[in-house]
């Protein structure tokens, strides 16, 4: 299934001294799908965590009442302690959020994740992508919205660092999706995913220059190619890709391997400038 949507992206509202707001849409404006899938997420973080669940919040499209899929987020107490490790962990969202897509298919693509409570808030000084994400585009459906005591988010190469950082091995985990035999779902997914990780980092190479922010994969991809009209073309694929993802493995394999060869010195670039120690949170 392609999530393509025909609905022109927007760039997030700011404050007067640039800072990123919440764009998230008012709980009851919300589509009855969204809420619905809601309501599962809730009831599977409680079976997980129990009294150690916090809130959840709806994030992604669906929270600013557009096409495109969601993405719901977990805030665990302080106190909670998580025993899977970080493998499980991520294996426990990813199960949860297929569950949720099988059951509410009209909501699109789906994900989720899972935040404790030094994740959002954090005794350093350091970027947090948690905070980032509940900051600027979450909408609370159970427990005490803490969304409201967070600031708006400033955008500097803290934000972009994550990224650009991850940009390789997201290449790399979508291209062994593409083993001998791979069904069709899984080379869509592995065509989304590297679709969506050149976009994404394309995006954060531009972001601290243009200071302005959105999640909407059109105008992510514009500024890029606004910057950089050489890779229009390859902007576009990559577009494609992630919209209408192919089942052709090889179409894919070729793509990975050549959006490597020409963004890969980029963000080399961008790290040996800003991050030579290639440290997973910057300063904020």
């Amino acid at each position: 299934m392609s999530n393509r949507v025909g609905l022109r992206g927007a760039f997030w509202p700011q404050d007067a001294w640039g800072r990123v707001t919440n764009a998230a849409a008012p709980r009851d404006s919300l589509a009855r799908p969204a809420l619905e899938a809601g309501e599962e997420a809730l009831n599977f973080a409680l079976e997980r965590f129990g009294d150690g669940l916090h809130s959840v919040y709806l994030s992604g499209a669906a929270a600013r009442g557009r096409p495109g899929g969601a993405a719901f987020l977990i805030l665990l107490r302080l106190s909670t302690e998580v025993e899977a490790s970080a493998q499980g962990m991520a294996a426990w969202e990813a199960a949860a959020a297929n569950e949720i897509r099988r059951r509410h298919p009209r909501l699109g693509p789906c994900t989720v994740s899972v935040f404790r409570w030094k994740d959002v808030f954090t005794q350093d000084s350091a970027y947090s992508p948690a905070r980032f994400r509940l900051a600027v585009n979450s909408v609370c459906l159970a427990g005490r919205d803490m969304s409201r005591m967070l600031p708006p988010q400033r955008l500097d190469p803290a934000v972009m660092n994550g990224e650009i950082l991850g940009f390789r091995q997201r290449l790399s985990l979508a291209a062994q999706r593409l083993t001998p035999g791979a069904t069709p779902f899984r080379v869509r997914a592995a065509a989304r995913d590297a679709g969506q990780s050149v976009i994404d980092a394309g995006f954060a190479l531009v972001l601290e220059s243009e200071q302005v922010y959105t999640e909407d994969l059109d105008l992510r991809r514009d500024l890029f190619t606004l910057n950089h009209p050489s890779r229009t073309r390859a902007m576009a694929v990559a577009y494609l890709m992630t919209t209408q993802p192919t089942t052709d493995a090889e179409a894919v394999s070729s793509f990975i391997a050549a959006s490597l060869r020409w963004m890969g010195p980029m963000t080399e670039g961008w790290l040996n400038a800003n991050n030579p120690q290639r440290l997973a949170r910057l300063r904020a």
